[in-house]
């Protein structure tokens, strides 16, 4: 069983806490669903990378951007609902894990498709 260190615990409240204030501070639904995918939080607290998904896709730019120009107002808020010995900066970006994987599957996809119509040339022969 592995054990979770306090960064690790400190992440996932912070996630909870930001995705909580954005769905209740901000009017996204332009932009379709967002969510706090991940935070981390550097060791020493005085940073956290914040990684945003939109479910649309096209306006993850205008998304972050709205919120990393809010960082204070995000930062007052979570400070309200997290004690914490320092307070980080926020760095909102894209997060990118799940459009790796979306390219990896059509990459496979597009190699199963080739061999099956390699395959089935063969049989025609």
């Amino acid at each position: 069983m592995k054990k979770y260190s306090r960064i690790d615990k400190l992440n996932k409240l912070v996630r909870r806490v930001l995705g909580n204030i954005i769905e209740k501070e901000y009017d996204f639904a332009d932009y379709g669903m967002i969510s706090v995918f991940e935070v981390s939080i550097a060791p020493d607290l005085r940073n956290a990378d914040v990684f945003i998904s939109v479910y649309d896709g096209k306006s993850e730019d205008v998304v972050i951007e709205k919120l990393q120009k809010d960082e204070y107002k995000i930062k007052k808020l979570l400070a309200a609902e997290v004690r914490m010995k320092y307070l980080p900066k926020l760095h909102f970006k894209k997060e990118l894990k799940y459009d790796k994987a979306q390219e990896v599957f059509d990459i496979l996809e597009k190699i199963r498709r080739d061999s099956e119509s390699d395959s089935s040339g063969d049989q025609e022969t």
